[in-house]
């Protein structure tokens, strides 16, 4: 009895200890507000206001604030993720475990309203996607450019053969787009290439990111130039040489916090003329024009040769060094961009960055972010003079935001 209740006495002043420390630890602690590891921004405490507090949302903030700024974090993220696999669970935060150490975002937080949103949900609304197919079915039909539309499928879509998961949720909301987009959208469906050759045990999804592979976006390229009649113009996978970058861990890698998972390698696909193109990121900014009023104008805040930002290959977003990571407004040019080549308009995600390398062989490039929010697409058409328009945007981006339907 006296034994025990040692033990009994140990174990709580351990815990009152542990308590104590963690909470010493996560005021003395000053707030991130990046995570490298999950390339993503940390929440920070968040405003106070009565109407917050009232609907909610200030709770639900400070939730946000104490799970991305509690100390050690990553390391507990890790250590969740062993014992779940241990217990056979097959998967940890909401990220599938599956073969070859293969890894899928299971759970997404669903965009109903712009305040409503749900969190850790397999399903999807499709009053919020038909509204974003709505916004780009009515552009489509107000242009004569040709257009291409490209809706990536989510890696649990793709590689579902490899959790052995179900595809009910995936079918429905390929089965939405494939009936509702208008043909004036030009829809390229990639769901069945994809899954065909992913079963074939071909790399076409990154085995620890979201993102496709280098091969996975040439496959789209191909997919895009043909549907524009342009087949022969396509370049065959040996006219590329690839360089092969080490030791890669994507986002969904650092959510799952299955560390033990071994890195994989990132492709870079070149065909040596990459000197010729000259990246500019773009920005807007007021200024006081002649008669004295704030006017608009544009300038590059960054430029480089070619696509590729090598500065990103030293970091853990190495997927960044596609087009120097995500900006809200980016044009891909050979030479100066007066070579009277067509010119591209292309309204995208990070899914499109890994085409470019593809694309700017055929067209100097406009690039615009939808996920910023981006949406007059006509306006640029006419700023730039742009003669095509693609349009990129990933199935979670289309179930977690409604930024499409603001489409014009």
């Amino acid at each position: 009895m006296k034994f025990n209740k040692i033990i009994n006495i140990t174990t709580s002043a351990l815990f009152a200890f542990s308590i104590f420390a963690f909470a010493i630890a996560f005021v003395v602690t000053p707030d991130a507000d990046f995570s490298e590891e999950e390339n993503r921004s940390l929440t920070t405490f968040p405003k106070f206001s009565w109407d917050a507090l009232v609907d909610g949302s200030f709770s639900s903030k400070i939730n946000e604030y104490f799970a991305d700024q509690f100390p050690a974090r990553n390391s507990l993220v890790g250590i969740k993720g062993v014992t779940e696999t241990l217990f056979g669970k097959g998967e940890n935060n909401g990220v599938l475990l599956g073969d070859d150490g293969q890894l899928a975002v299971r759970l997404f937080t669903i965009f109903k309203s712009r305040l409503e949103r749900t969190a850790d949900m397999d399903y999807f609304y499709p009053d919020t996607v038909a509204q974003s197919v709505d916004a780009l079915n009515n552009w489509a039909k107000s242009t004569d450019l040709p257009v291409a539309t490209i809706l990536p499928p989510r890696t649990v879509d793709v590689a579902a053969s490899a959790f052995s998961y179900p595809t009910e949720i995936s079918d429905a909301l390929h089965a939405q787009l494939n009936e509702t987009i208008a043909p004036e959208a030009n829809y390229i469906d990639l769901l069945p290439i994809m899954r065909e050759k992913y079963d074939a045990g071909e790399s076409v999804y990154l085995r620890t990111d979201h993102h496709w592979t280098t091969y996975g976006a040439y496959i789209a390229y191909t997919e895009v130039m043909k549907s524009w009649g342009m087949e022969d113009q396509i370049l065959p996978q040996d006219a590329f040489s690839v360089e092969v970058v080490e030791d890669f861990y994507g986002t969904t890698w650092s959510k799952a916090g299955y560390k033990f998972i071994e890195p994989e390698t990132l492709e870079i696909w070149t065909v040596g003329n990459e000197d010729q193109f000259v990246t500019s990121c773009i920005s807007e900014k007021q200024v006081k024009g002649e008669d004295g009023k704030p006017t608009a104008v544009k300038e590059a805040y960054k430029t480089f040769s070619g696509w590729l930002d090598r500065d990103f290959l030293t970091q853990k977003d190495k997927y960044g060094a596609f087009m120097s990571g995500t900006h809200n407004e980016q044009t891909v040019f050979l030479g100066d961009g007066n070579t009277g080549r067509e010119r591209l308009l292309v309204v995208k995600d990070s899914f499109v960055h890994t085409m470019i390398p593809f694309l700017c062989q055929h067209f100097d490039i406009v690039v615009i972010n939808l996920s910023g929010r981006v949406a007059n697409i006509t306006d640029y058409v006419e700023e730039y003079g742009c003669d095509r328009v693609l349009v990129v945007y990933n199935w979670a981006n289309l179930i977690e935001n409604n930024n499409m339907a603001a489409v014009q």
